[in-house]
C-alpha cells in the first residue's frame, strides 16, 4: 500500500472513533514510510499521533490460563499470554476471557486517555460441564465460533458450561452461518450440524452501555459490541441491560452492505438498579458558628423607636454542639448546647425621668441592650441528598435559653420642669434572662471525606420571653434642679424575639 492509502486510512478509522486502530495506523505510517513522506503530511501525522494518545487508554490482562481466549468488545484480540499490553479507545469496554474447561471470565472497564488499566482475570475450573459436538452439514472445515471465541474448525467438540450457548460458521469470503443458540447439558454430548451458505450482508451492533446483551432475530449472541455476517433482508435486533429499558430495531441488509447499528439504551426509572443504597444509621456530631441577626429587641424600649430616634440592625454571634443520632432513612434526632449573644443600640429615643412630687422629665436616651445566654435544646432532622454528593438536613429544635439581658443608657439630656437641661451619667441594668426557643433550621453539607462534612446554612431561631424583665424603677437619677427621679418601668424585650443566624460548622459521622 502507498502512504497516501495508509493515511487515508487511519483518518477514516479516526473518523469511525476507532482511535485506538488509527493510533496503529499512523504508527504504521511513519514506521513504514517516514523517510519518504513529504514534510506536512510527516508533521500532520505527528500531530495526529500526538492527539490520538490521548484518546487511547492500555489494558493489561494478567492472571489468565495460557492459550485462553482475549476479546474486547467482541473483537478478538490474542491469547494469553498476551505479547503486550493491549491500547483501547477511552471509555468503556467490555472485556471476555475464555478457555475450553473453564468459565468464562467478563468484566466492564473504564479506559482513560494515556493511562494504564489492569484486569486480572483468573479463570476457574468448570466443576459440571458438558460437550458440544459441531459439524458443517457437507464437512466443509470452516471455523467454529462459540459465544464470540473462535475454537477450531469444523468437526469440533469440546467441553463447555451447562446451559445456552450460541454458535456460528465462519468461511472464506461469504461463507458461514448465521448465530444458533444450543443447549448444553451436563455429563451429555450434545451434537449440532450447521449448514453453511452465503451471508452477503454485515451488520455491527454497538451497545451503549457496552455490557448491554445483544440478541439477533431472537438468538443472543452476546454482550457488548457485536459484528458479524447475516443474510441479506430484514432482521430484529434486541438490546437489552439491567436497569435499563430493552430497545427492539428493524434492520434491513442489502446486499454487499455494511451496517452500523448503534443501540443506547434509557435508564429505567422504576429499577432497583438506580436506586441509592440505604444509608446506615449514625452517630454525628456537628459544631456550628456563627453569626445572628435582630431585626428589633422590641418592648418598650427598641419597640418604642419610632420617629426622631434610630435602632440599627441588632447583630450577635453564636457557637452550637449538636449532637444526636440519625437513621439511615435519614430521620434523626438529638441534643443542643451552646453559647448565644445579641445586642441592639438605639440612639436618640424619647423617654422621660420623672422627679419625686413633680411632672416628668422629657428628654432622650441612648441606649444599648445585650443578651448573653446558654442555649439548651434538642432537635428533630431529616437528611435527604441533593445531587450526587451534597446532603441537604433539616432541623427544628427547640429548648431554653437562660442568661442575662443588659440596658446601658447613656447621653441621657433631659429638660426640668422650669426648662433648664441637664445631663445624665451612663447607668447600666442587669436583669435575669430566661426563653424558651423554637428554631427551624436549614442546612446543606458537602463531604471532605467519608465521615467528615463542611456545612453551611441558617436558621431562625424564635425566643419567646418567659421572665419579662423591666427596668427597675427603684434606682434613683438626678433629675438636676428637680431632685432626684427615676426611669420608667419599661420592658427590655419583646414577648417574641424573632432573630436570623446564619453559620458555617463541621460535622463528623461515627458509623
Amino acid at each position: 500500500a502507498s502512504w497516501a492509502a495508509t493515511s487515508g486510512a487511519a483518518v477514516c478509522l479516526k473518523q469511525l472513533g476507532r482511535h485506538d486502530e488509527a493510533l496503529e495506523m499512523f504508527e504504521e505510517l511513519l514506521r513504514n514510510f517516514g523517510p519518504r513522506l513529504p514534510a506536512a503530511a510527516k508533521e500532520a501525522a505527528q500531530r495526529q499521533l500526538d492527539e490520538l494518545r490521548q484518546l487511547v487508554g492500555i489494558l493489561e490482562v494478567d492472571g489468565a490460563e495460557p492459550g485462553a481466549l482475549i476479546a474486547i468488545d467482541g473483537r478478538h484480540r490474542g491469547e494469553a499470554p498476551l505479547p503486550g499490553p493491549l491500547r483501547l479507545t477511552s471509555g468503556s469496554h467490555w472485556v471476555r476471557v475464555f478457555k475450553e474447561g473453564f468459565e468464562p471470565f467478563e468484566q466492564r472497564i473504564e479506559v482513560a486517555g494515556d493511562r494504564l488499566v489492569r484486569v486480572r482475570a483468573r479463570l476457574r475450573p468448570l466443576a459440571r460441564m458438558g460437550r458440544l459436538r459441531v459439524m458443517e452439514k457437507e464437512g466443509r472445515p470452516l471455523e467454529v465460533v462459540v459465544d464470540g471465541s473462535v475454537m477450531a474448525t469444523a468437526p469440533w467438540e469440546g467441553l463447555l458450561a451447562p446451559g445456552e450457548h450460541t454458535v456460528e460458521l465462519r468461511g472464506a469470503g461469504r461463507l458461514g452461518s448465521p448465530p444458533v443458540q444450543v443447549d448444553v447439558e451436563v455429563d451429555r454430548t450434545v451434537p449440532l450440524t450447521l449448514s453453511a451458505e452465503e451471508l452477503a450482508a454485515s451488520l455491527r451492533v454497538e451497545p451503549v452501555p457496552v455490557n448491554a446483551t445483544v440478541a439477533i432475530d431472537g438468538v443472543t449472541v452476546g454482550r457488548g459490541v457485536w459484528e458479524g455476517r447475516l443474510r441479506a433482508g430484514a432482521h430484529r435486533v434486541e438490546v437489552a441491560a439491567p436497569g435499563f429499558l430493552p430497545e427492539s430495531l428493524r434492520v434491513v441488509l442489502a446486499r454487499d452492505q455494511i451496517e452500523v447499528a448503534s443501540v443506547t439504551l434509557d435508564r429505567d426509572p422504576s429499577s432497583p438498579f438506580w436506586r441509592r443504597p440505604a444509608r446506615p444509621a449514625r452517630f454525628v456530631v456537628e459544631a456550628v458558628t456563627g453569626a445572628v441577626l435582630v431585626p428589633s429587641f422590641g418592648g418598650g424600649v427598641a419597640g418604642a423607636c419610632i420617629r426622631g430616634c434610630e435602632a440599627p440592625l441588632g447583630t450577635g454571634g453564636s457557637a452550637v454542639l449538636q449532637a444526636g443520632y440519625e437513621l439511615g432513612m435519614g430521620l434523626g434526632l438529638g441534643v443542643t448546647a451552646g453559647y448565644f449573644t445579641a445586642s441592639q443600640r438605639v440612639h436618640g429615643r424619647n423617654t422621660e425621668v420623672t422627679p419625686v412630687g413633680l411632672p416628668p422629665n422629657q428628654g432622650t436616651v441612648d441606649d444599648r441592650l445585650a443578651l448573653r445566654a446558654v442555649l439548651l435544646g434538642g432537635w428533630l432532622s431529616f437528611a435527604s441528598p441533593l445531587g450526587e454528593r451534597v446532603q441537604l438536613h433539616f432541623r427544628l429544635g427547640a429548648g431554653t435559653i437562660a442568661g442575662a439581658l443588659l440596658d446601658e443608657r447613656t447621653n441621657g439630656a433631659f429638660r426640668t420642669g422650669d426648662g433648664a437641661s441637664y445631663e445624665l451619667a451612663p447607668f447600666v441594668q442587669k436583669h435575669p434572662a430566661f426563653f424558651f426557643h423554637v428554631t427551624p433550621e436549614v442546612r446543606i453539607g458537602v463531604p471532605v471525606s467519608r465521615q467528615l462534612q463542611l456545612t453551611a446554612g441558617i436558621a431562625f431561631p424564635v425566643l419567646v420571653d418567659l421572665r419579662r424583665p423591666a427596668w427597675d424603677t427603684s434606682q434613683a437619677v438626678p433629675a438636676g434642679a428637680d431632685g432626684r427621679g427615676t426611669f420608667a418601668k419599661e420592658r427590655l424585650a419583646g414577648a417574641v424575639l424573632l432573630t436570623v443566624a446564619p453559620g458555617i460548622g463541621v460535622r463528623y459521622e461515627l458509623y
